[in-house]
């Protein structure tokens, strides 16, 4: 079965189709919640990350976003120093924290966010990222030879997103026309009233949606909307 996973991503030829393949594998092993952030390797000078999430309230994951708490969050900043998974619980336990990072934990616990599995995954030329795995129930968390094959998945995953992504610009990517509709989606517009609005065909929205889609590696427009705040293309 794993074996079967690893071809399957290595010949996968989009991204948002590997996505989807991750996300359904990790499922069918119990892990609810999924984040994976792709880190720029001039982070520091961008302030830009790449997310996608799935299983975690829309609100806390457009919070999360929208307030760049990646920026803060004591549990991805240890993930990116340490080659060893640890569990969020244990973030406490690990490192001195800040005021402003146990006002996120405590933000992260009335959001019901739960208990998971951190760890970080390697690409080339530092573009290294972050994957964390939710789990509901504590006697649902992995064995030690489960958490093995997770991060073996998740790595090989990585390294194929990269090797469809081979450039990571935040922004520069979509069109102006492209960045105009994604800034409507985010206001809730369907497509027939985005073409109202821009005065074109439906069709020509459809397929520049699509579009939209596929440099953002995303399948649902609640993710396009989420990753253009992201990238910067969209002013909350």
């Amino acid at each position: 079965m794993t074996e079967a996973v690893f071809d399957a991503i290595v010949n996968e030829g989009e991204v948002s189709a590997l996505w989807s393949l991750v996300t359904l594998y990790f499922r069918d092993h119990g892990v609810s919640k999924i984040s994976y952030h792709h880190i720029r390797s001039d982070l520091q000078h961008s302030q830009s990350v790449n997310i996608n999430a799935t299983g975690f309230s829309s609100e806390w994951t457009c919070h999360y976003i929208k307030q760049k708490l990646y920026l803060i969050d004591p549990i991805t900043e240890l993930a990116h120093s340490t080659v060893s998974p640890f569990r969020w619980s244990q973030i406490r336990e690990l490192v001195r924290l800040t005021p402003e990072q146990r006002a996120y934990l405590g933000q992260m616990r009335e959001a019901g966010v739960g208990d998971g599995l951190a760890f970080q995954v390697f690409g080339p030329g530092l573009r290294n990222g972050y994957v964390g795995l939710g789990f509901e129930h504590p006697d649902q968390f992995p064995d030690p030879a489960a958490i093995l094959e997770f991060q073996m998945i998740a790595q090989a995953a990585h390294v194929r997103y990269c090797a469809l992504r081979p450039a990571l610009a935040p922004g520069g990517e979509l069109s102006p026309r492209e960045r105009q509709i994604l800034r409507w989606i985010a206001r809730g517009k369907s497509n027939s009233v985005i073409a109202e609005i821009l005065s074109v065909s439906p069709h020509t929205v459809d397929t520049l949606v699509r579009r939209i889609f596929s440099k953002l590696g995303v399948a649902d427009r609640t993710t396009a909307a989420i990753q253009g705040v992201g990238a910067g293309l969209i002013v909350p």
